[in-house]
């Protein structure tokens, strides 16, 4: 049992839902600067919504300095804009990805401090996540790096990576990274849930009717379809919120797992639908990436390997009344 444990904590977990977390959470913050990149100064210049001295005022009271402390002019917009929209790209395409996520934790850091009427929800699990993801291997697939990894052979940094001690610690270090990573999120489905069983439109199933009816939240065509079906939105309020609450625990299971990722994608893929939070559904989708470890990635693959080989040979077999013998 110990040494399962040893051996379990001394290897890397999850690698490939984390490259994929990395993937998201990069197109995520590129989405975010290519898109307002026409409002960049309306957003964060120094006479934009939020002016240079209202957020002085705010930082300085809470003791917090971002890339915008650089001063109050426009080309430290441009820098942060810009210079963010490449950084994204490479952390997406995975090049020097721990470089890359130190920059990225700082830059969506800055961005949504100095503009906090730009935040959609994701942006706090966001920041969390950016900091515990430095300490994680994000890079192991889907990269440049690993690609690199494979032509590059350094011996001197071969030496040190193939020292067992060395290995050992980066994979424990790996690890609970990613055991915060799943903690934070688990604890953030958990706390939603309850704090949701205490509201009084969720205890009678109004809620997302309610919610339905916001104006910031309203997709055109499709709320109105929805209305008229009122026993589906309650069922849909009772079961999100029992889905919030359970959601910890059905983790425990291989199986209840498999369950939890695919429900809670369905679910944010709802809200995205919805309400129009295709930026928090987005953040929240790439976070189920890294309750699947590495052989469930595999075992996904060759189950939908074997799907296709099955109706590629289908197509294949000629109909028997076509078969001409001679």
């Amino acid at each position: 049992m110990i040494n399962r444990l040893v051996n379990f904590l001394t290897t890397q977990q999850s690698l490939i839902g984390l490259s994929l977390v990395r993937i998201m959470f990069g197109i995520a913050m590129l989405y975010e600067l290519a898109l307002n990149i026409p409002t960049r100064f309306l957003l964060w210049g120094p006479d934009g919504i939020v002016s240079y001295e209202a957020y002085k005022s705010i930082t300085e009271s809470n003791n917090i300095h971002t890339l915008f402390d650089f001063g109050p002019d426009l080309w430290v917009v441009n820098l942060v804009v810009f210079g963010g929209i490449v950084v994204s790209i490479l952390y997406t395409i995975g090049f020097q990805t721990r470089i890359m996520g130190i920059i990225m934790a700082i830059l969506m850091f800055s961005i949504y401090t100095r503009d906090y009427s730009i935040t959609h929800g994701g942006d706090n699990i966001l920041r969390i996540l950016f900091i515990y993801l430095i300490f994680a291997n994000v890079g192991a697939y889907f990269s440049v790096d690993a690609w690199l990894k494979k032509r590059r052979k350094r011996k001197w940094f071969a030496k040190i990576r193939d020292n067992q001690g060395i290995r050992d610690f980066v994979a424990i270090i790996h690890n609970f990274a990613l055991l915060t990573c799943v903690i934070q999120l688990v604890f953030m489905y958990f706390s939603s849930g309850s704090y949701k069983i205490m509201g009084a439109l969720w205890q009678n199933g109004t809620a997302l009717y309610y919610a339905s009816r916001v104006q910031e939240f309203y997709t055109p065509g499709l709320n109105e379809l929805l209305w008229k079906y009122e026993p589906l939105l309650i069922l849909a309020t009772y079961a999100s919120t029992l889905f919030q609450v359970a959601f910890p625990f059905l983790l425990f299971s291989r199986y209840t797992k498999y369950f939890a990722v695919f429900s809670a994608c369905l679910l944010h893929i709802g809200i995205a639908v919805s309400m129009g939070l295709v930026d928090f559904s987005w953040v929240m989708i790439g976070c189920e990436c890294m309750l699947l470890f590495d052989k469930d990635y595999r075992q996904l693959a060759s189950w939908w390997k074997r799907i296709f080989s099955k109706k590629e040979k289908k197509l294949d077999v000629p109909d028997q009344k076509t078969v001409v013998t001679t």
